[in-house]
């Protein structure tokens, strides 16, 4: 009798050497599984074995062809808010409260701001993209506050969500696929995308190629040297197999700015909105998963606001120790 494959299968392809400096990877951690959307499969996680580089990348890595197949169940596909219960509602605005408050108090409250702009809130208003839009809040943010913008994503629910949503500009595809003209933007932005392509350089290129001179690339990504890594190891939120194919740290995201034609290169780690991370990192440990889109639970969110604000106390004197790994480049 002949075996039928599984078409929820992701078929895989072997990557035992390092994307960036092309020495063999050691194994970090084995048999992954996901533990945030339920995409099917077994996964390995590798480092460089050169110190001078450490990048981490997935062995194996999904087919191009098949990687659709780990989005079926992402959050960016519920545009809308599913209807919330009583305590659901209170509690999101309980950790508002708590969150903000103290925030203000530590002297953080602008750095989170910053973020959530990321960091052109000092830049005059031109034309912008975003790679990766997700849920489409990002580009309305910016368009109210007076920019022109357009998005690319690849995945097709996304996209159809926020065309529906905003009616904003927004493609199908990988950016280079899409082949915008040389000189077109005036900033670029990518919020936890890098991680998500195979070829991160290649994807830089072309952001360069497309942004005007004096144009700005800003983007953010999970930093694997982060100080929630070193504690939670295999359960940190910011592995997330099989969507993050590559995780950086500072070296290792500068090395892809350099290769792709950016000298004017900025890096740093932030705590700011470290919670997410860490609250889901507890809900992983304690529970084996965590569903992304369920009310948070009260004791484990509490514990990821005291984890979060040591982390941003840490953060002030060990800058390599902040969840979000930053990257912000300007073209000549």
């Amino acid at each position: 009798m002949m075996e039928t494959k599984d078409d929820n299968e992701i078929r895989t392809y072997s990557c035992p050497k390092c994307y960036l400096c092309g020495d063999e990877g050691k194994l970090l951690y084995q048999s992954l599984k996901d533990r945030l959307f339920g995409a099917p499969g077994e996964w390995n996680l590798k480092k460089c074995t050169n110190p001078e580089c450490g990048l981490v990348w997935l062995d194996p890595m999904p087919l191009e062809e098949d990687i659709g197949k780990a989005y079926q169940n992402y959050y960016t596909h519920n545009i809308e808010y599913t209807k919330q219960s009583v305590l659901g509602i209170f509690l999101r605005k309980f950790y508002h409260v708590v969150k903000i408050i103290p925030s203000h108090f530590l002297g953080i409250r602008q750095e989170e701001i910053r973020l959530n702009n990321m960091y052109l809130d000092d830049i005059s208003p031109g034309k912008l993209l975003e790679v990766g839009f997700g849920n489409g809040k990002f580009l309305n943010q910016m368009r109210l506050a007076g920019w022109e913008v357009e998005g690319v994503d690849f995945d097709s629910k996304a996209v159809e969500g926020v065309r529906t949503r905003y009616g904003f500009n927004v493609h199908v595809g990988s950016l280079e696929r899409i082949a915008y003209p040389a000189n077109t933007f005036d900033a670029i932005t990518m919020s936890h995308v890098i991680e998500h392509v195979s070829k991160p350089v290649v994807l830089l290129q072309e952001c360069y190629r497309i942004l005007k001179p004096g144009g700005y690339l800003v983007l953010v990504t999970p930093n694997i040297n982060s100080w929630g890594h070193t504690i939670f190891r295999y359960n940190w939120r910011g592995l997330e197999p099989p969507r993050h194919l590559h995780l950086f740290a500072q070296n290792t995201i500068r090395k892809c700015a350099t290769e792709a034609g950016f000298n004017n290169i900025n890096t740093w780690t932030t705590a700011t909105n470290s919670i997410g991370v860490l609250n889901g990192s507890l809900s992983i440990q304690k529970f084996g998963n965590h569903e992304v889109s369920r009310e948070p639970k009260l004791l484990i969110f509490f514990i990821a606001l005291i984890l979060h604000y040591y982390e941003v106390f840490l953060t002030r004197n060990q800058f390599d120790d902040g969840e979000n790994l930053v990257l912000l480049c300007r073209k000549h």
